[in-house]
Parts: structure tokens; C-alpha cells; sequence
């Protein structure tokens, strides 16, 4: 049999594969006038390839998905992620905090919520029903109030498997997929005859526990679901022949149900009626969150593993956080030594949110509560919500009417939309810089027949006074500032007209002010103004720190008042727990039409 030299077996489409066929016959002596593909063995060339074609994409694929990186099926990539010890995070109940008031007829001790009281809430033509985790006892003292009870949105499922030893590695799959993995809760009764029982909880490692404790874990399984393991003995109890494994869990919706804000009570409380239950919100839903997916698998897994459960550097924290909350939109974490004045021995860990303004207090003690059992002992985590630091961008562009088809209108909408995209890209984070080279270059290019373009920046804060009442704030714009250059929004004084304005000639002697003005001085500082008060605060441009002590003020537009400030440099920087970003409201765009 000749040899074939020009086999070329890295060419494993069905089209190359039949050539090789082909060409490999074509090679030998009997078959060199032979004409394959007008003859009956073309179709038997075709089958071969084919088969070949098939085997070479099944084994493809088949090692493939042997490897996190490059498998593609779910299944795949969870088993590859269980080698890390990473469990995939399951679909998060929405929780929101609500004041319970129950008004009885007569004038019971106390009143018990029991787990699962259902409170529903609807958003547009859906209703979604939250309930609480724990039992609640209120007494006649308190007056039947139980204050911030956490509510989780889902409904509760119970699920019961019986323990046979005579199963050879008999599993406890949880079939529903929509499962919290978190509100699950074990008990272990003895037999379906003995309902004596056992309450087990959930354990995340094997540290601290013996052949006696009563612990289950969390692990996945095929199909998006989570599996139930117990003890063997030696590391938790071991079940017995005949135990009952009475599982109860939420079923949850995930984000659809986050912001939820107005509840009522939907099940009778301890044998009150609903309509003597009155619900008042304290904090609107917020983490709710689908099942991990795929690609956040493979993100997550690997850096659980490098980080091995233990918070020790920054990188740490954020891989440990994030994978636990999926509601957390930015994070930044910096050690006490960087803050003012210094916190030695902490760690401060700054949140921003997807679903909420803020960090709520319930969410911040819980985060705390969380990674301080991994951290080192000496250390104690803080949560700090975002301070965000405002942009206000002013823009004025020329445009060729020869070179465009386009309106006035909407030459400004695609400047508008570009520095929009702008602050998706580079800011709207933790530990960014504006790059002023940057945006001016986004506004230019937004379309072709701009001519010529002119930015000029502000550094914006915002501050909510409480009205008719004096108070301090401490305002850090974190860059340094121009002298005289600082203005406040409008806002009313003693029935007049007033904004707040640096009246300093130079960076030795700084006076903040209190002015009233017939025009907006936002828009020119050079118009004239009457000083009312005198030496309400203090500036330091070197640090950006601005001292403000305001009196009680009549009202002021809006829910805040904004105080602008100049920065030195076109570029500017924020550090710590200050979100840079610009707002939609602080984009001021004017386009003029000329023709080149």
C-alpha cells in the first residue's frame, strides 16, 4: 500500500476530512484513474467523513468540558468549579425592612409572628409575597410593634427525604432550582413512627466541628440544583436507617421583586385578622438576585480558591464579597490608615448598590458580621456607604451644515449620549480619575461634522439640610480647588433668595458666605450680590475640604443643595469610599450651525 505524505489530520471539517479520503486513494496504484466522485464509492466516502467529522467534534467537546475555561454546559462548569470547593451562588431572596403593628380586641401578653408571616407587595401588575425568617414575640409593653423585621420576598416549600443505608450513595437533591440555598433549614427526625427531632444548621467549612454536630452542607448538583450533605461520622453526625429529613426553603423571584416598597399583611397573625395588622416600610427591597451564571462561575471560582475562604489582602475581600452579595454593584476596600483621621487596626469596606441608594443598616451589620469570621482576629471591618463626587459638564460645539444631514438637535443628543458613554467607561467607580483629554476627545468625536468643541468641568456635592435647623458639613471634594470659585444652587433665607459663595481673594484667607443675588449665580459668579452672613465655614484648597456651618434655612428646590467647586487641574481624582461619576441632570450641551 503506497503512503500517503500528504495527510494533513489537523483538518477536521467534513469537507477536508473527504479531500484526505480522497486524496489518500488517489495516492495508491489501483485507484489512480479512478474517478470518486462520479462512482458509487463517493457515497461511501461521504459516510466515512462523516463519521469522522462526528467523532472528532464529540471528542472536541467532550474534552472541552473537562476544563473550567473552556466548558460550556452548566453541569460542566459547576462540577469543574466543585473542585475548588466553590459552591455557585443560588437565586436571592429581595428583603425589605417593615414595622409590624398588631392592633388585638382584647389584650393578649405577648403575640407571636411566626415564621413565614406572608406581607405581600405589587409592582406594575405583579404581586410578590414576602415573609419573615424567624419568629417574632411582641408584648402589650411595646405596644404589639415589632420594629425593622426583615422580610424576604418568596414563598416557603417543605421537602422530605427518608434515609436508606441500603442505597449506595443516596442523595438529597433539592428539585427546584429557584431554591435560596440560605433560608434553608434542617430537621432530623428520628423515624416516620418516632417524631422526636433534631435541628441542624448549615455549615460553610469543617472547622470548629466533631462526630457530634449536628450540621449539614450546601453543594451543587446537575441541572441548576443544590444537593443536601451530611455528616459522616467524623466531621458532623451521621444519619442513621429510618432518619426523616424535613427540609424547609424559600422559592424566591430574584431581582424582579427588588424595590418593592408598600406592604400589607396577607395571613392572619397568631389569630388576628389582617385588617388589625398595619404594615409601614422602613427600607424598600433590595439583593435580590438570579442564580449565578455561567461566566460568573468561571470568574469566581478560581479566585475562592486562590483566596481559600480567608480575607487577607484587598483583592480578598472584593473576591469573597462579591461572590456572596450579588446586589453589590461597586466595591472598594482600604485599610484605616487612609482615612482621616487615621483608624488603625480597620479595615473599611465602601458598598454601592445596584438596587438601593445607600447601604442599608440590616445589609451593613450582616456584611460585617459576615467576613469578620475571616479576617484576622486584631482586625474589625466597617461598611461605609458611597460618597459620590459629581461632574458637571458644560459643552458648547460648531457643526459643518455641509457635512451633515443631521439637526441642531440632534448633533446636541449625540454629544449628550457620547458623554453618557463616558461615564460608563471611565468613572461611575471606585478610585477613578477624569481624564479631561478624554472626554473632550469623546465630545469631538461623537459625529464627523463637528468643528470645533469647548468643555469646562465642575466638581459638584451634594447636601441635604434639615430645614429650620442649624447644622455642620464636612464636604471633601478630595482635589484641589481654585480660590473664589466655589457656589452653591439656590436656596431660601429669612423669605430672600440665597446661595453660598467663597468670597476669599487668596489661599491664605478662606470665607464662605452666605449672599443673596437677583441672578443665578451658578451661571456667573461676576454679577453682583448682598452678603448676609459672614464666615459660615472655611476652605482648604490644598486638600479640597470644605467646613460649612449653615443656619436654619426656609427650603430649598429639590431634594438637595448642590455646591459647585473648580478644580485646579483639568483632571481630577477620587480615593476611598467616593464614587466619581457625571449625572444625566449635570449634562448641559449647547450647539451652534455653521458652514465651513
Amino acid at each position: 500500500m503506497a503512503a500517503n505524505s500528504v495527510l494533513a489530520v489537523s483538518d477536521l471539517d467534513f469537507e477536508s476530512i473527504r479531500g484526505n479520503l480522497v486524496t489518500f486513494l488517489s495516492s495508491q496504484s489501483r485507484f489512480k484513474d479512478y474517478d470518486f466522485d462520479g462512482s458509487n464509492l463517493s457515497v461511501l466516502l461521504d459516510v466515512l467523513a462523516y463519521n469522522t467529522h462526528m467523532n472528532n467534534f464529540y471528542t472536541n467537546m467532550a474534552i472541552s468540558e473537562m476544563f473550567l475555561d473552556s466548558a460550556q454546559i452548566r453541569d460542566s462548569v459547576v462540577s469543574r468549579a466543585k473542585e475548588l470547593n466553590y459552591t455557585p451562588r443560588s437565586t436571592r431572596s429581595a428583603v425589605a425592612s417593615i414595622d409590624i403593628t398588631i392592633t388585638p380586641g382584647d389584650a393578649p401578653a405577648t403575640i407571636t409572628i411566626p415564621r413565614g408571616a406572608i406581607f405581600t407587595s405589587r409592582i406594575d401588575n405583579t404581586i410578590y409575597s414576602f415573609s419573615t425568617a424567624d419568629p417574632i414575640v411582641v408584648t402589650a409593653g411595646d405596644g404589639y410593634l415589632a420594629s425593622d423585621v426583615p422580610v424576604y420576598e418568596g414563598t416557603f416549600v417543605e421537602d422530605s427525604f427518608v434515609v436508606d443505608t441500603s442505597i449506595s450513595n443516596q442523595r438529597f437533591v433539592i428539585n427546584n432550582p429557584n431554591v435560596d440555598t440560605s433560608s434553608i433549614k434542617i430537621n432530623v427526625q428520628t423515624s416516620t413512627v418516632d417524631t422526636t427531632n433534631n435541628e441542624f444548621i448549615q455549615a460553610t467549612s469543617l472547622l470548629g466541628y466533631d462526630s457530634l454536630s449536628k450540621i449539614f452542607f450546601v453543594q451543587a448538583a446537575d441541572k441548576s440544583r443544590y444537593e443536601l450533605v451530611f455528616g459522616d461520622g467524623v466531621i458532623g453526625k451521621a444519619l442513621i436507617h429510618g432518619n426523616v429529613i424535613n427540609a424547609s426553603y424559600r422559592i424566591s423571584s430574584g431581582s424582579a421583586a427588588n424595590k418593592a416598597g408598600s406592604f400589607k399583611s396577607a395571613s392572619s397573625i397568631d389569630g388576628y385578622a389582617t385588617s388589625l395588622v398595619t404594615v409601614t416600610t422602613n427600607e424598600l427591597a433590595y439583593s435580590g438576585a438570579e442564580a449565578e451564571t455561567i461566566n460568573s462561575i468561571k470568574f469566581n471560582a478560581p479566585r475562592h480558591y486562590q483566596t481559600q475562604n480567608r480575607a487577607i489582602t484587598l483583592d480578598d475581600y472584593r473576591t469573597i464579597l462579591l461572590a456572596e452579595y450579588p446586589d453589590i454593584r461597586a466595591l472598594n476596600v482600604y485599610g484605616g490608615e487612609s482615612v482621616y483621621p487615621p483608624q488603625y487596626g480597620s479595615v473599611f469596606i465602601s458598598v454601592d448598590l445596584e438596587s438601593y441608594t445607600g447601604v442599608p443598616d440590616n445589609l451593613k451589620t450582616n456584611i460585617e458580621s459576615f467576613i469578620s469570621t475571616k479576617m484576622p482576629i486584631s482586625i474589625e471591618p466597617i461598611v461605609v456607604s458611597a460618597d459620590y463626587t459629581y461632574v458637571d459638564v458644560t459643552a458648547t460645539a460648531s457643526y459643518d451644515l455641509n457635512a451633515s444631514s443631521k439637526s441642531g438637535n440632534d448633533i446636541k443628543n449625540l454629544i449628550t449620549q457620547a458623554i453618557q458613554d463616558f461615564n460608563t467607561t471611565y468613572l461611575n467607580d471606585y478610585n477613578k480619575t477624569l481624564r479631561y483629554s478624554k472626554l473632550a476627545a469623546a465630545i469631538d468625536n461623537s459625529d464627523s461634522s463637528i468643528l470645533t468643541s469647548n468643555v469646562t468641568t465642575k466638581l459638584l456635592k451634594k447636601i441635604s439640610p434639615v430645614l429650620s435647623a442649624s447644622q455642620t458639613f464636612t464636604i471633601d471634594f478630595q482635589n484641589t480647588l481654585e480660590v473664589g470659585m466655589l457656589v452653591s444652587s439656590s436656596f431660601v433665607y429669612n423669605g430672600v433668595n440665597c446661595y453660598i459663595i467663597d468670597n476669599s481673594m487668596s489661599v491664605d484667607s478662606s470665607e464662605l458666605c452666605i449672599v443673596s443675588a437677583d441672578n443665578d449665580l451658578t451661571q456667573s459668579l461676576g454679577v453682583s450680590y448682598v452678603i448676609l452672613l459672614h464666615d459660615i465655614g472655611t476652605i482648604n484648597y490644598t486638600t479640597g475640604v470644605v467646613s460649612l456651618t449653615l443656619p436654619g434655612l426656609d427650603s430649598y428646590v429639590g431634594d438637595s443643595i448642590n455646591i459647585y467647586a473648580e478644580s485646579v487641574k483639568n483632571d481630577f481624582a477620587v480615593k476611598n469610599n467616593t464614587v466619581l461619576l457625571i449625572d444625566d441632570a449635570n449634562i448641559n450641551v449647547t450647539v451652534s450651525a455653521t458652514r465651513a
